[in-house]
């Protein structure tokens, strides 16, 4: 279809009323671009939003990439995990796959698929909320100019962590309190380098150990005395890592009470772990009225030496550990740096099977450690004819956090920040036994926005504020196809000046990174 020219005042087609030749005003192609163009049904204020926040953005393509990569970490440890499970119980069945990807073994696809959507729907959020902002500000929707604030990242925090209602609900506590005490590492960082104030202790070369010590000290605690006040999940975890059986702890707590303990529950798991021999040897401790201690030969009814009990405790655990840390240690290696594990496939193992090597030590130490103690106490407090006492559970989780000398510098601080929340967690709860804490309605996932508001706002900003890991994790999920070049800031020239130099100083890949880009895409390292 073309246009049709026609000739004007005498005028030729090509030419003027002279005859002399020129190029025509409309060519016939321009022409039916134009009318193509008159035909579209132009877009409303709604469509014309839509395409900045989700597509422009990149939001979408964000959370279908995030959502693939984190399901997919997650069923890699799974399968790893199960593959080691199968390997330790029977080598045989490693080579049937009905066997290897047994439904009532291999559960991990609910959990994967809300771990994928958290984190996918957090990330497309918080990149569509930031770009819309951006786009907002500047005052003109069709140049592509765009002004980034720094209330914007904050702004988008909050709102992403709304995504926190796709977890289940078991999870809402650990993730915000988790996330808080992360907030709270960015600020204390942030006003501590510029003079303001900080803790005593902190300028320590071993305060990480010390809060770890003091975390677990509660940890411990709650996991003899108040259960009630650990996740389901998390104190599943502790007592299968651990030497002690479940039944046995129920006991101890009792007793430490001076409430009725199950004498046949405990009678029954005596005989089956230990045998006639044991049950002989508990039966007198049980067949007395007022039971003040559980004895040694109930809390290892296999064997009568409280030291082969100890010793059984540390290869135990780094039995059942080892497999789950080099699966953490390997699979994330595997998938978030790829190509350098193409490139050096040995040495990535081999770096990953010595880190899980560390960890191993250190929590195998812990679990015998705690065993150790526990048995040294029955053993001097049955002499002295003292009653169990449940402080005693605490000072034992204190003195066995020593262990965490065993493993990495850089990791002590990270130990200590995931066991700090769980620890406070448990003594809140306490407190709200005793009624000295109440509750708000709500309250886990406002403290899960307002921290996550913090944090994005740190990494926008002050990236160099944020823990190594946080650091790592934040970049890897937000740093492709994410930045958008900033026109104009509400920063001070002065202190944008320094914002920029502080970030490239710290961290300088960090600083291309950081800030939002129209074109091209860049993936962390």
């Amino acid at each position: 279809m073309g246009v049709k020219i026609q000739p004007q005042n005498g005028m030729r087609r090509g030419g003027d009323e002279n005859g002399s030749s020129s190029p025509p005003s409309v060519s016939f192609k321009e022409g039916e671009n134009n009318m193509k163009r008159s035909r579209r049904v132009k877009k409303t204020s709604f469509q014309k939003w839509f395409d900045i926040i989700f597509i422009e953005s990149k939001a979408f393509k964000t959370f279908l990439t995030n959502f693939v990569l984190t399901y997919n970490l997650r069923a890699g440890v799974a399968f790893l995990v199960r593959i080691f499970s199968v390997l330790r119980r029977d080598p045989k069945a490693f080579f049937s796959l009905k066997t290897l990807l047994d439904e009532a073994q291999f559960k991990f696809r609910e959990e994967a698929v809300r771990i994928g959507l958290f984190v996918g729907s957090f990330t497309g959020i918080y990149k569509a909320v930031t770009y819309g902002l951006a786009r907002r500000e500047s005052g003109d929707c069709e140049s592509g100019k765009v002004v980034k604030k720094k209330w914007h990242s904050a702004t988008a925090g909050f709102l992403a962590g709304f995504s926190l209602l796709i977890m289940d609900k078991s999870w809402h506590r650990t993730l915000s309190l988790y996330m808080a005490t992360r907030a709270v590492q960015c600020w204390y960082n942030y006003n501590k380098e510029r003079g303001y104030f900080h803790f005593w202790g902190s300028n320590w070369s071993h305060g990480d150990s010390l809060l770890f010590a003091v975390s677990s000290a509660q940890i411990m605690y709650a996991y003899v005395m108040r259960k009630e006040t650990l996740p389901a999940a998390y104190h599943k975890f502790i007592v299968n890592q651990g030497p002690i059986d479940g039944t046995i702890l129920n006991a101890v707590e009792k007793s430490c009470r001076g409430m009725p303990v199950d004498k046949t529950a405990v009678m029954e798991y005596v005989q089956t772990a230990g045998g006639k021999e044991a049950v002989k040897l508990v039966k007198p401790w049980l067949e007395k009225r007022n039971i003040n201690m559980i004895p040694n030969h109930a809390l290892h009814p296999h064997t009568r030496s409280s030291i082969l009990a100890t010793i059984h405790s540390f290869v135990g655990t780094a039995k059942r550990i080892f497999p789950v840390y080099l699966a953490l240690a390997l699979v994330p290696a595997m998938v978030l740096r790829y190509k350098r594990f193409v490139a050096n496939p040995l040495g990535v193992i081999a770096k990953a099977t010595a880190s899980a090597a560390q960890s191993t030590s250190f929590l195998a130490g812990f679990c015998s450690s705690y065993m150790g103690q526990i048995c040294l106490q029955r053993i001097i407090f049955q002499k002295m004819g003292w009653k169990d006492r449940k402080q005693i559970y605490w000072l034992a989780g204190f003195i066995s956090s020593a262990s965490i000398l065993l493993e990495k510098k850089g990791r002590r601080s990270e130990l200590a920040l995931y066991a700090l929340p769980r620890a406070a967690d448990s003594f809140f709860l306490i407190l709200n036994d005793h009624r000295l804490a109440f509750t708000v309605p709500y309250g886990e996932l406002l403290i899960f926005c307002s921290s996550m508001s913090v944090i994005m706002f740190f990494f926008e900003n002050h990236f160099n504020k944020l823990s190594p890991l946080v650091a790592k994790l934040m970049t890897r999920f937000l740093s492709h196809d994410m930045q958008l070049s900033t026109e104009t800031t509400d920063t001070k020239p002065e202190a944008k000046q320094e914002s920029n130099q502080e970030n490239s100083i710290k961290n300088p890949l960090r600083h291309s990174q950081s800030t939002l880009s129209l074109s091209g895409s860049t993936m962390a390292p």
